[in-house]
């Protein structure tokens, strides 16, 4: 039986657990139930390899199982939030999804660990948040025996395909697809199994069908995950040498995963070309959990663009020791440096300041364009301008533009919000959500 209660990543649901006993799908206890054993799996999962001592909002996180219907779900920093909505099955509940529980949990997780990530003006920032949900949703599942013994075997060890680990949300991307055909992949909400390689977010149409990528954040954040979930079966090959892959040998990956993850992402300086910074110090993490890893990491990033491969090559120069990697965390500094937009831009008067991805480097990792040649970072600057361009595109924000330069996006929700005073104004980000929806 789960207890919701431990710590140091505990949970409090709104209401009393029932009693422990078998009950049917779609019930109020089953819902209960399956949040608190998928929550407590995750989040015990990260407490270890992160290490976290609480939220960011606390010791204790909310979790609200059944907000109202609306194919959706969200974390804004004050609760987990879960939704109902028709499917052609019947009613489909997000929060019965441990998929979508712990993509949620992982959003929380991340906030908690590198919080300078909720605010950052940043379109790769904002899809590496949604690529952590998935990497998250997919190595909580990894927790379990009883799946990895079924993946080994539907997969023939070859974990890198296609599966029911790679297919996030199957019944949830069902119930959008039966209202918006193109929104979803052809069998879930996002498939890890995918060929998307890196492009400058900037280059890319704001949406578009799942088809296609686009910057828009849950589209974008595929390119991440698909490298992450081919290079976690990669480090599964390793492992196993020439015998067959076993489960403790998949848990013993999950694992290192979770923990190159965490080390990466603490080092890695909040820049406009964040993958490239991530990916680069995944592959000098890697290193201390096994000497063959950092070299299937590089191949895999060079593959998919998010490094270009005078990057891979020139990492070797980057000093890689454990003592050195807990320096360069602990020089990462907390805040993002703030600038200025022309709010006139976006219908409102004055300036519109947001937190750019403009930290210093630790050092220079740069993505590849088509012909394999390093990409010139933009600035923090164009890249926050994208980023907000793509906000307003999409009918993200809230905010009270003059009367002229209204755009009705009717009942989307928002993400952001502009705060106003003494004529200027700033954006806050609200949640992150699931992009289940349009409303």
């Amino acid at each position: 039986m789960p207890d919701i209660a431990h710590t140091p990543l505990a949970f409090r649901f709104s209401k009393p657990a029932p009693p422990a006993a078998t009950y049917a799908q779609n019930t109020k206890e089953f819902r209960y139930w399956t949040a608190a054993e998928a929550l407590r799996r995750g989040a015990d999962f990260w407490a270890v390899v992160v290490p976290l001592t609480a939220w960011e909002l606390g010791k204790t996180l909310p979790v609200l199982l059944d907000e109202g219907q609306d194919l959706n779900a969200y974390y804004d920093r004050k609760a987990l939030n879960f939704f109902h909505g028709p499917s052609p099955s019947g009613t489909v509940y997000s929060g019965e999804s441990p998929d979508v529980i712990c993509h949620e949990m992982g959003h929380a997780i991340l906030d908690s660990f590198k919080p300078q990530l909720w605010g950052a003006a940043s379109q790769e920032v904002a899809a590496f948040h949604e690529s952590f949900g998935d990497m998250s949703a997919i190595l909580s599942a990894l927790q379990l025996q009883s799946l990895r013994s079924d993946i080994l075997s539907t997969t023939g060890g070859k974990l890198a395909q296609a599966s029911r680990l790679s297919r996030l949300a199957e019944q949830l991307g069902a119930a959008i697809r039966a209202q918006m055909p193109d929104a979803v992949e052809v069998d879930c909400l996002r498939n890890a199994a995918n060929s998307f390689t890196y492009r400058v977010p900037s280059s890319l149409p704001s949406s578009g069908p799942a088809s296609q990528l686009s910057s828009e954040p849950h589209s974008f954040s595929r390119v991440f995950t698909g490298a992450f979930f081919e290079i976690l079966g990669a480090m599964l090959q390793i492992k196993a040498g020439a015998s067959p892959p076993t489960e403790a040998m998949l848990l013993a990956v999950s694992n290192e995963m979770g923990s190159i993850l965490a080390i990466a992402i603490k080092a890695a300086s909040v820049v406009s070309d964040w993958y490239a910074q991530v990916a680069a110090q995944m592959v000098l993490a890697s290193k201390s959990a096994d000497e063959d890893y950092p070299s299937a990491l590089k191949a895999v990033f060079v593959r998919r663009q998010i490094l270009s491969l005078h990057s891979s090559t020139t990492l070797s120069l980057v000093a890689s020791a454990p003592a050195a990697m807990a320096e360069s965390m602990a020089a990462v500094p907390g805040t993002l440096p703030q600038i200025a937009l022309k709010a006139e831009h976006y219908g409102l008067e004055g300036l519109l300041f947001v937190d750019a991805p403009g930290q210093h480097r630790a050092f220079i990792a740069a993505a590849a364009s088509n012909n394999a040649q390093p990409i010139a970072a933009p600035t923090g600057a164009d890249a926050a301008q994208h980023f907000v361009d793509d906000l307003f595109t999409r009918g993200r924000v809230e905010y009270r533009p003059t009367v002229h330069t209204v755009l009705d996006h009717q009942k989307r929700l928002k993400t952001h919000r502009v705060v106003s005073s003494g004529g200027n104004h700033r954006l806050e980000r609200i949640l992150f959500d699931c992009g289940l929806c349009d409303h």
